[in-house]
């Protein structure tokens, strides 16, 4: 038998109520994937806290100003996908105790024809690059660290 869950003091409960999640993905926390700066794998690696189709937590210790935006390659290091990359245009969307939150950026439409810059997001290449990751479940702690 399990022991009953606690409740959540009144004060976080309160604060969900006013302040609802607007995670609008699904999440992967600590997915098997690493992240390079830049279109090329030659700055150094960072961990990923949690992924999604909206975006990213990046652990690390450096901080980027809200707005910037950058390429990030992300590469799968687990044995369903190994060494799969993806390079993606993302900007800094929040700032975390241990990390950076980034947002995918969509290409702009004048930008979505032949000419297509390869480090602009296509979802259905994001899509295929999280297949066969974990989902995190919706009620689930580990939420709260990347929240």
């Amino acid at each position: 038998m399990t022991a009953p869950r606690q409740k959540d003091p009144l004060m976080k409960r309160l604060m969900r109520w006013l302040v609802p999640d607007q995670r609008v993905a699904n999440r992967h926390t600590m997915p098997p994937v690493v992240a390079y700066l830049g279109t090329l794998r030659s700055s150094k690696l960072y961990k990923i806290g949690d992924i999604s189709v909206a975006g990213f937590y990046m652990v690390t210790e450096e901080r980027w100003i809200t707005g910037t935006g950058f390429p990030v390659t992300l590469e799968r290091v687990d044995e369903y996908a190994q060494g799969q990359t993806l390079t993606v245009f993302s900007t800094v969307a929040r700032i975390g105790v241990d990390g950076v939150g980034f947002s995918f950026l969509q290409p702009a439409e004048e930008n979505a024809g032949e000419s297509q810059e390869p480090s602009r997001m296509d979802l259905t290449k994001l899509a295929q690059f999280l297949k066969g990751l974990p989902l995190t479940e919706p009620g689930s702690d580990n939420l709260e660290r990347a929240s």
